[in-house]
């Protein structure tokens, strides 16, 4: 054999050694791809429903948000009847209560005064 037909010999070599690292290589990567591919399609089965069911808990929740807002504009409501009605209630007691009050104290003294012997 000649030096030339050692070198062809070599080169075979080293292509087939190539072939066959490059073909595991690829099944490698084919597995690899794979596995990607089935947890993506795991990933997808299980956060559509979970979008779906948080999406129905958004709607439910905005929903009660709602009632809450008419519950506290009927508050705001009852709050300020109830502090017209307080403030009506002061108005109408307490201004005859301070005349009886003060026409009893001014009786009170007058006939103090009528008893005193002068």
């Amino acid at each position: 054999m000649s030096a030339g037909d050692w070198a062809l010999l070599i080169l075979a070599i080293f292509w087939a050694v190539l072939v066959v690292f490059l073909a595991a290589v690829s099944v490698n990567l084919y597995r690899v791809l794979g596995s990607t591919n089935s947890l993506l399609e795991g990933v997808r089965t299980e956060t559509v429903p979970m979008l779906a069911e948080v999406r129905r808990s958004v709607s439910l929740t905005n929903r009660e948000i709602d009632r809450v807002d008419v519950i506290l504009e009927s508050a705001g409501t009852i709050t300020r009847n109830v502090e017209r009605l307080s403030t009506l209630m002061d108005t109408l007691m307490t201004t005859p209560l301070i005349k009886a009050i003060s026409f009893s104290y001014g009786a009170q003294k007058a006939i103090g005064r009528m008893r005193k012997p002068s």
